[in-house]
């Protein structure tokens, strides 16, 4: 049988192409799930868990399919329920770990900054000049390093732990740091351009957003409650549009990772139904 999620080796344009086909073809599904699991951030831990638990079940759903072994929702959602807490975890775990990237990389472009100051004459406009194209040059380093440290982590996180058994948190993490090694560039660029075709999406929620600032401004409480109310449930279905088209994406990329090393039938669970 012809795969029809089937791509070149993370080519950008074929990977975004097959998560966009999952996520099309499963759509009412996939979505349905994203607003219920969003709906459970308002609940503090267990809530929480719960989320990312019904991240990593859309995430399964998205590898099954691509690898031509679909799996019914009920089944995926009960297998990564059971492993919440480990979600939860590996989310927290890995949150920590780019708030320290993040702390890292601006000591050391503050550092850096510092010292190029201290070489720069200000009454010198090209002195000046070159000050500022450093600058620019450094915060671009800066973003790219954290986006290649996202790209090593982020989401591929999810499919490791929602599809491999057994598997931990920090087996996941220590995972995807490691099999990524050869493709965060790709990744990087996959998910910037999957950002782009998103962009209008969040031009909405932007826009949304605001619209409720303003309606809610000069409002007694009571009001304000009862507006954001009206609110809530269309940023949640907004938000709930875009979640499942990245985890697909997301699946899509693993599954390719795994395939060119030939792994994918020893690494993964076998037999999605069996538990």
């Amino acid at each position: 049988m012809t795969n029809k999620y089937a791509h070149k080796s993370l080519n950008l344009g074929d990977v975004i192409s097959a998560g966009f086909r999952i996520y099309r073809d499963h759509f009412k599904q996939y979505f349905t799930m994203a607003f219920f699991g969003c709906l459970w951030l308002i609940v503090p831990i267990y809530g929480w868990a719960k989320f990312a638990a019904t991240v990593g079940a859309i995430a399964r759903l998205a590898f099954f399919e691509v690898s031509e072994r679909p799996e019914p929702g009920a089944d995926a959602k009960r297998y990564t329920d059971k492993r919440k807490w480990s979600f939860l975890g590996q989310s927290i775990l890995v949150l920590l770990i780019l708030i320290g990237a993040f702390i890292g990389l601006s000591i050391a472009m503050g550092i850096a900054g510092f010292l190029v100051s201290m070489l720069l004459n200000p009454e010198n406009w090209v002195s000046l000049l070159l000050g500022f194209l450093l600058g620019v040059v450094a915060f671009v380093m800066f973003y790219i390093g954290l986006m290649w440290i996202s790209a090593r982590l982020y989401n591929i996180c999810d499919v490791i732990l929602a599809v491999e058994n057994p598997m931990t948190a920090t087996g996941a993490i220590s995972k995807s740091w490691k099999i990524t090694q050869e493709s965060a560039l790709k990744i990087i660029w996959i998910m910037i351009v999957a950002g782009l075709a998103t962009s209008p999406i969040g031009v909405v929620q932007l826009i949304i957003q605001i619209s409720r600032l303003s309606i809610t401004a000069n409002f007694p409480d009571e009001i304000k409650l009862f507006v954001n109310l009206l609110f809530f449930p269309v940023l949640i279905a907004m938000t709930a549009l875009t979640l499942p088209f990245f985890q697909a994406i997301t699946a899509v990329i693993y599954y390719d990772i795994i395939s060119r090393n030939g792994k994918k039938q020893n690494l993964v669970t076998d037999s999605p139904k069996s538990r």
